[in-house]
């Protein structure tokens, strides 16, 4: 699209699903317009905490990853799954007291993210709880996981599951739609890549490359249609 089809917007926002800062800053490179990433839910009605023009100005460079500052009137921390408030910094579920929740403005509210504040009270998202996965007793986000694999110059997006295992219960499988016109990179390469990031239980004993991730009308990846694609490529290899 040219960059004279855009010339009358003066930011756009995103909060459906993950974006990568990278993509954030290509695309007000190439357009000149700031990329203002918000969060919400639909149990808050709306975004609760986001990025503004001014924000982006002052913080981006450093705050990079985060999903913005609470809202006016919004407060948020985390908690361990017993309810203990946990410091700054430190990743646990993500609670929010607002107005917008409809439980009135002393009401915490927990969600199933789970998330960290900094000292500067940026809020970054670092996966779900209902989505960890638990190989052999230890717990694997695939947030985590998939963030390490879009860090690959060659990948464009990533989404992580856990598959059933016999002996460790769980263990996480990636799938990866690589950037338009590069070449094929190999299993190996990547765990390798990986590898350098994570622990060893994080790394993907799998890792298929799709041609392009599916997705529903919000541009989440659909997970039904994403395990019929593995369970195809895994037929296939057999």
């Amino acid at each position: 699209m040219s960059k004279e089809k855009l010339a009358s917007l003066r930011a756009v926002t995103a909060g459906t699903t993950f974006v990568s800062p990278d993509l954030a800053d290509e695309f007000t490179e190439r357009y000149g317009i700031p990329v203002m990433i918000m969060y919400g839910a639909t149990e808050f009605g709306g975004a609760v905490a986001g990025w503004t023009k001014p924000l982006i100005g002052e913080w981006w460079a450093r705050k990079r990853g985060s999903v913005g500052r609470p809202f006016p009137g919004v407060k948020m921390r985390t908690v361990d799954e017993s309810g203990n408030v946990l410091p700054v910094g430190t990743t646990g579920r993500l609670e929010v007291c607002s107005s917008q929740t409809g439980t009135g403005t002393n009401q915490w509210v927990r969600t199933s993210d789970l998330a960290h504040l900094d000292d500067d009270n940026f809020v970054y998202i670092d996966g779900r709880a209902d989505d960890a996965i638990i190989r052999g007793g230890f717990k694997v986000q695939p947030e985590t996981v998939c963030n390490a694999l879009r860090a690959h110059s060659s990948v464009l997006d990533a989404s992580v599951y856990g598959k059933t295992d016999e002996r460790l219960g769980q263990v996480p499988v990636a799938v990866i739609e690589l950037i338009a016109g590069v070449d094929p990179v190999d299993e190996a390469e990547l765990k390798e890549f990986v590898r350098n990031q994570l622990t060893g239980y994080e790394v993907p004993v799998t890792i298929h490359t799709v041609d392009a991730l599916p997705r529903s009308v919000s541009l989440k990846v659909d997970r039904r249609r994403l395990l019929e694609m593995v369970a195809e490529l895994e037929s296939t290899r057999v």
